[in-house]
């Protein structure tokens, strides 16, 4: 398949982008158009065979070539070799959304995720895809219900303006190495907080001159986003930080940083790169960090479920979907959802799982077939990933990012000693308040 790339870098920028979509089809009829999901029905919608090139708003920093090519490229081009794809690199200034709506270069296709979704709404490009789920007969309860109903709830829409393909999970990873070394018992799926916590006291110890820590519990937010709590009301923009939910969180991650030798803080990277280089970190309570093991081959790790809350059992972090939308503007609507279904395809969702991202495609054999295709997960406890569901997304306020970004770091003074709970939480809230009023379109 021809694929044109405009600009494309591999930088993490603010909007996270993919293609979401849910057949079951394996096909094209003769017409062109889609073979429609099983669903009973044997309606083909006619869609043109024209060569066509679809324009792509992507962040090339969460989509690298290979896995375009992998789960893109290959799989349109077989079903739809007149179909190609114009790349618009978002992570370009030039090419940003507002910049590209000013120019008129409009896409076809954009791909964004559900706690950021907010950022497309409003652009005027969002819209109704439904009829087109249904012109296309694509069978929505073969997909993860939360992933799809996340669509609908962060939007803030009674419909869905677009499709999940694939989520992020989380799970507990573990240094074998440091457990076997002071004689301790692994980490087991099914364990609440309070379980992990005692375990962490275990192993947070000082042996041969190195503090070995316990456990790394990662950003508040995510330990919140268990439990769906929020940080901005979107009717009211008002903040909602300073209450007794996210006070539980903060005692919580205190009692675990309060463990005598546990009292460093590294969140996500930092709590990475503590787990695979540093190798002192007995447990890390995080997200899919399985492709940064990749570089780890010699580390002696494994996987257990997420902890969870006893009142939220076997529940992990709240879901967080990529999606992909039809703009209203297409003058291709029809060939941009054939890409939706075939990314959505049983085949190119078991080949997502295989290289060991989560599909929303449900089934037991997919789920079986998690990070086959990666030699370096093989004898790992994978399946820990599907032990949790997602929790229950929350409607997302565009004040989010900066709300979430102070939330994640302000436990430091508190684990240091500088501030109370109920202080920093209090000026938390009224931190947000003021941004959001400074912020707001006058």
């Amino acid at each position: 398949m021809k694929l044109t790339r405009v600009c494309m870098t591999a930088t993490v920028c603010s909007l996270m982008l993919w293609t979401a979509a849910c057949s079951s089809s394996t096909g094209t009829g003769e017409n062109g158009g889609t073979a429609p999901a099983d669903t009973g029905k044997t309606t083909v919608p006619q869609v043109s065979t024209e060569p066509v090139t679809l324009k792509l708003a992507i962040n090339i920093g969460w989509l690298g070539p290979d896995e375009f090519q992998k789960y893109f490229e290959e799989p349109v081009k077989k079903r739809y070799p007149h179909l190609s794809f114009e790349i618009l690199d978002m992570t370009k200034p030039e090419l940003a959304l507002d910049k590209l709506l000013a120019s008129g270069n409009i896409p076809d296709l954009v791909m964004t995720a559900s706690p950021i979704i907010y950022r497309f709404m409003g652009t005027g490009l969002e819209e109704n895809i439904e009829p087109l789920i249904k012109k296309f007969n694509l069978d929505l309860s073969k997909l993860d219900p939360v992933a799809v109903e996340s669509v609908k709830t962060a939007s803030l829409q009674d419909h869905l303006i677009g499709l999940p393909w694939t989520m992020h999970f989380s799970g507990l990873y573990y240094n074998k190495d440091i457990f076997d070394k002071f004689g301790v018992a692994y980490p087991k799926d099914g364990m609440t907080w309070e379980q992990v916590r005692e375990l962490a006291k275990s192993v947070t110890r000082i042996d041969g001159g190195v503090q070995y820590r316990g456990l790394e519990p990662d950003k508040s937010t995510r330990v919140a986003s268990v439990l769906s709590y929020g940080f901005v009301d979107p009717k009211t923009e008002k903040a909602t930080v300073n209450n007794d939910s996210w006070k539980k969180i903060f005692e919580l991650l205190k009692s675990i940083y309060d463990i005598p030798g546990n009292n460093q803080v590294r969140l996500a990277g930092g709590g990475s790169d503590q787990f695979i280089k540093e190798r002192n970190l007995a447990m890390f309570a995080t997200n899919n960090i399985l492709p940064n093991l990749k570089v780890a081959q010699d580390l002696n790790w494994d996987l257990a479920q997420y902890p969870s809350f006893s009142e939220r059992p076997n529940v992990g972090m709240q879901t967080d979907a990529w999606i992909l939308h039809v703009t209203a503007q297409s003058k291709y609507k029809d060939q941009a959802f054939q890409v939706i279904a075939t990314i959505l395809s049983d085949e190119v969702q078991t080949e997502i799982a295989k290289n060991a991202r989560l599909p929303v495609l449900k089934g037991k054999s997919i789920e079986q077939s998690f990070g086959t295709n990666l030699p370096y997960l093989q004898g790992k406890n994978v399946q820990a990933a599907f032990k949790s569901s997602a929790a229950k997304a929350l409607p997302v306020s565009k004040y989010d990012s900066y709300a979430e970004g102070l939330m994640s770091t302000n436990i430091t003074p508190v684990v240091k000693g500088e501030k109370d709970i109920n202080t920093i939480l209090r000026e938390s809230e009224e931190a947000i308040n003021k941004y959001i009023e400074t912020n707001r379109p006058k």
